[in-house]
C-alpha cells in the first residue's frame, strides 16, 4: 500500500527524528491495507488508521465495539469512504465525529451512518443508523446554510467544553474549540492511543482558514494552537523513540509536536507583523503590500483558489481591528 505524499522534512535534527518515528509506525498498517481507488489509508497506531483524499482527513478508530470516524468526507466520495473502512475493519460504524459544518469533512455523513449502528444499539424497531456527534453549532450552522441536506445534519450535540465517553477501551474526549476557523470548531483527542483529531484547526498544506462569516478569528485560531500545544507530548526525552501524541490535521500530512510548534509560531509571528503595522496606522491595502506574510507564504500561501493569502491577511487585520468575543 502507498503512503499520502508528504512534504520533504526540513532539515533540521527535530523534524527528522519525528519523520523517521511517524514512518516507523506507520509502516505496518501501510503493508497490510490495499488502497481504495482514489484514496490513501495508513496505520498511525495499532487501532487508528487515515484515510486522505476523500475532502478533509478521516480519523478511523476501530475496536471491539464500534468503528468511530472523526468526518466523513465529501458526499461524492462516500462509497470509496466506505471501501475503505471495511478494508481496515469488519466492526459496524458506530459513531461519526464532526470538527465542523464544512461539507468535505461531513457530506458523508448520512452515507456513512446508514451502514451503521449507534454505540449503545438501535432502539427496538428503529432503523440501525450510527450516532452522528458535533458542536451544537454545527447542527445550527447547516440548518442555517442549507448546504447539506438534513438527512447529514448530527444527531447529537454537544455544548459542554468537553464531550466524554469510553469506546472500544479507549477514553474518547470531544473538545469543543470554537471561534477558531468557525463557531463549531471541535477537535478529538484518542487518549489510550495519544492521537488528536484537529480538524481545520491544523491545516498543514496552507494558512489556517479562518472564516469571520461563519464565527472564526485569528484569537481564536492561536487559543485553539495553544491549547492544542498544552495536551500535545513531545517525542522526549527519548526521541529516537516513536512514542509522542501524533496529530491529525485537517488536511495534509500526519504531525507531532514538532510541526505543531513551528504552525504556531508562523501564524503567531504574522499576527505579530499585522499587529504592529494596525499600530502604525496603516490601512489594509497598505497592509497587504507590506507582505507580512514574508519567509511563510512560499510554503504555506497562495494566490488562486478558495483560500488565498490575501485572505487570510484580511481575515487577521479585520479580527485585529475588531476583536470578537472569545468563549
Amino acid at each position: 500500500m502507498t503512503t499520502p505524499q508528504v512534504k520533504a522534512p526540513r532539515p533540521n535534527p527535530v523534524a527528522l527524528l519525528a519523520a523517521a518515528a511517524a514512518c516507523w509506525i506507520s509502516a505496518p498498517g501501510a503493508q497490510s491495507l490495499q488502497d481504495t481507488p482514489g484514496l490513501e489509508t495508513i496505520q498511525i497506531r495499532p487501532n487508528v488508521h487515515v484515510i486522505f483524499g476523500a475532502g478533509g482527513n478521516i480519523t478511523v478508530h476501530v475496536g471491539e465495539d464500534a468503528a468511530i470516524l472523526v468526518d466523513s468526507g465529501s458526499a461524492e466520495m462516500a462509497d470509496e469512504v466506505l471501501a475503505a473502512v471495511r478494508a481496515i475493519t469488519d466492526r459496524p460504524i458506530g459513531l461519526i465525529i464532526n470538527t465542523s459544518a464544512d461539507a468535505d469533512h461531513a457530506g458523508g455523513n448520512h452515507a456513512l451512518a446508514s451502514t451503521g449502528i449507534p454505540v449503545a444499539g438501535a432502539p427496538f424497531g428503529a432503523a440501525p443508523y450510527a450516532n452522528v456527534l458535533a458542536h451544537e453549532n454545527v447542527l445550527l450552522r447547516m440548518a442555517d446554510e442549507g448546504v447539506l441536506p438534513y438527512e447529514d445534519w448530527p444527531n447529537e450535540t454537544y455544548t459542554s467544553r468537553v464531550r466524554t465517553m469510553y469506546i472500544n477501551d479507549d477514553g474518547i474526549v470531544v473538545m469543543r474549540q470554537t471561534g477558531a476557523h468557525s463557531d463549531g470548531d471541535s477537535m478529538v483527542h484518542f487518549r489510550r492511543a495519544d492521537v488528536i483529531a484537529t480538524g481545520d484547526i491544523l491545516d498543514l498544506h496552507q494558512f489556517p482558514v479562518i472564516d469571520p462569516a461563519r464565527g472564526g478569528s485569528i484569537q481564536g485560531e492561536l487559543a485553539a494552537l495553544n491549547h492544542l500545544l498544552e495536551i500535545t507530548i513531545p517525542a522526549m526525552p527519548l526521541v529516537l523513540k516513536p512514542g509522542r501524541t501524533l496529530l491529525v490535521p485537517g488536511n495534509g500530512y500526519i504531525a507531532d509536536y514538532a510541526e505543531l510548534v513551528e504552525y504556531q509560531n508562523m501564524i503567531t509571528i504574522i499576527h505579530d507583523r499585522i499587529k504592529d503595522l494596525i499600530d502604525k496606522g496603516m490601512s489594509l491595502e497598505e497592509v497587504q503590500a507590506a507582505n507580512p506574510t514574508q519567509g511563510y507564504r512560499e510554503r504555506y500561501g497562495s494566490d488562486t483558489g478558495p483560500w488565498t493569502t490575501g485572505m487570510f491577511v484580511e481575515a487577521i487585520y479585520n479580527g485585529l481591528k475588531n476583536p470578537p468575543g472569545i468563549e
